[in-house]
């Protein structure tokens, strides 16, 4: 008898003597030696040195609500590494190598994975290392994630202050210019699909009698201050009274918020400006993708016999942008590069 390691993703599985599988202290049963957990209780495995060497990541997809550890590559002095530590290196992280090999040329803070547990993670930052790949944890918690960015709906330009209003009845906050350490550009996407399917004796079940498909694209950028923490501040370009542009505002928004944005970048000169994130996005997406988002409408009667159910499954990449400008603020207090 032999077991799989059934952590193995893309890359090929290999099989266990019974000599070299690992019983649950819990639940008794056969585990693979590469495994931190029981596949089956979830308990921790028992580790001898001989089963530690062999640990693996899992790294199974988080559910939206899970705190996650991300594993960060970072860009310090790389690594004319050789292509078969490379090649083991993306089979650690479940990745492709040519895309592992992306995101180390980019010479940018990346994730390369995501995990449950800080064991996890510190499993792979070991591996990463004896690699020669120099990698950080960023966890959700570190990052902010429980709090969305204060979202700016009004905000006035002075000589001295930026000052910002998260509603027109709200009591305004003042961001002195030297205070403004971060400005990141960026794009949110959402895509909402609306389905409602025909049940009933009559029709077959599951016949889609309507769909539609409904998507936005904005331009957004994220704004930090020093000493203020990890919730910062979001201007959303369609949702911002630009009254305050005077004989400078424009017809149209798009046009209204690059001079918004050209003019905070002129006066917070002290603040490092990124706007990398649509070239990056494509190698965030692997370790953080889009969230998809699915409900259900219920039921409506149509007729005797017959009724309709309905769903609806929207994608967004916000999340994703919240998470690289948070790890960008991380970086920039830290007076780190990016």
């Amino acid at each position: 008898m032999t077991l799989e390691d059934d952590s193995a993703g893309l890359h090929a599985q290999r099989a266990f003597t019974p000599e070299e599988l690992v019983a649950c202290e819990r639940c008794s049963r056969a585990n693979a030696p590469t495994r931190m957990n029981c596949l089956y209780c979830g308990a921790p495995l028992p580790r001898t040195a001989e089963s530690v060497a062999r640990l693996r990541p899992v790294l199974r997809k988080l559910e939206e609500w899970e705190r996650g550890y991300n594993v960060v590559i970072v860009p310090r002095a790389w690594w004319a590494a050789a292509p078969e530590k490379l090649t083991e290196a993306a089979s650690l992280l479940k990745l492709e190598v040519s895309y592992l090999g992306q995101c180390i040329a980019t010479r940018r803070a990346l994730p390369v994975a995501r995990t449950g547990s800080a064991e996890e993670a510190e499993l792979i930052l070991e591996r990463l290392g004896a690699l020669g790949l120099a990698a950080e944890v960023f966890d959700d918690g570190a990052l902010g994630m429980d709090e969305p960015p204060a979202r700016v709906r009004v905000l006035e330009m002075t000589a001295e202050a930026l000052v910002v209003w998260e509603t027109r009845e709200a009591a305004p906050e003042t961001l002195p210019w030297p205070s403004v350490s971060l400005l990141v550009k960026g794009r949110v996407t959402r895509k909402r699909l609306e389905v409602e399917e025909r049940q009933g004796v009559f029709k077959r079940r599951g016949e889609v009698v309507e769909s539609r498909e409904l998507a936005s694209d904005e331009a957004v950028l994220d704004l930090y201050t020093s000493g203020s923490g990890a919730r910062g501040w979001r201007l959303w370009a369609d949702h911002l009274d630009y009254s305050r542009l005077g004989a400078r505002k424009a017809l149209t928004a798009g046009e209204n918020f690059r001079t918004l944005a050209g003019e905070l970048r002129g006066r917070a000169s002290a603040a490092v400006f990124d706007e990398e994130y649509a070239r990056l996005r494509p190698l965030l997406a692997a370790v953080w993708p889009p969230s998809e988002h699915n409900e259900s409408h219920g039921v409506r009667r149509e007729s005797v016999g017959r009724y309709n159910t309905g769903a609806v499954t929207t994608v967004t990449n916000e999340t994703q942008f919240t998470r690289y400008t948070r790890l960008l603020n991380r970086l920039v207090a830290a007076g780190r590069a990016l």
